[in-house]
């Protein structure tokens, strides 16, 4: 189980190095607003949380503590990680999108991430109670997939936006 632990923070390793290879490309084609910082804040925060989340499990068990009690610990540590990392951007998301009157963030797809995020907070929880079936450990490897695939998701709305606005950046100079 701890190979698998291992493999999930050498893919948030990978998430993270082509995040920030996606962000250097893009960052000659078009000028950086505020919320371009902060979406990019996103994609690093949830890739490399990952890592370190992934790696918890297997320090811990270094330490003699039980694969099951070391899971429970990693379950929440990732719930406040998920809190305190997800709080400070949302919110210097909102500040800025209020400063910035026409600069908003796409609706559906924050909504489809907010969502996202509360579902992976819910089941950090509900596993590291102990209110769900099967091993923890299973439950804390799923919980790092839902947040690599979040991180993913955004690295993908990012791309798009960027596409979008240097289209739209195209055709307001002809």
């Amino acid at each position: 189980m701890l190979d698998l632990f291992h493999t999930l923070a050498e893919v948030s390793v990978a998430i993270t190095g082509f995040s920030s290879l996606i962000i250097i490309f893009r960052g000659n084609t078009n000028p950086w607003h505020d919320l371009d910082y902060i979406h990019f804040g996103f994609i690093l925060a949830w890739s490399i949380g990952c890592i370190f989340l992934a790696l918890l499990p297997i320090l811990l068990t270094e330490f003699q503590v039980p694969l099951n009690q070391a899971a429970r610990y990693a379950l929440f540590m990732q719930a406040a990680y998920i809190v305190a990392v997800g709080g400070i951007l949302t919110r210097a998301q909102n500040r800025v999108s209020k400063r910035e009157q026409g600069v908003a963030p796409p609706r559906v797809p924050r909504v489809v991430m907010t969502t996202l995020v509360i579902i992976t907070l819910i089941l950090c929880l509900v596993a590291g109670l102990g209110l769900l079936p099967g091993a923890i450990h299973a439950w804390h490897a799923l919980a790092i997939v839902l947040l690599l695939i979040i991180a993913t998701a955004n690295l993908g709305i990012f791309v798009v936006d960027s596409m979008t606005k240097a289209t739209t950046d195209k055709s307001g100079l002809e």
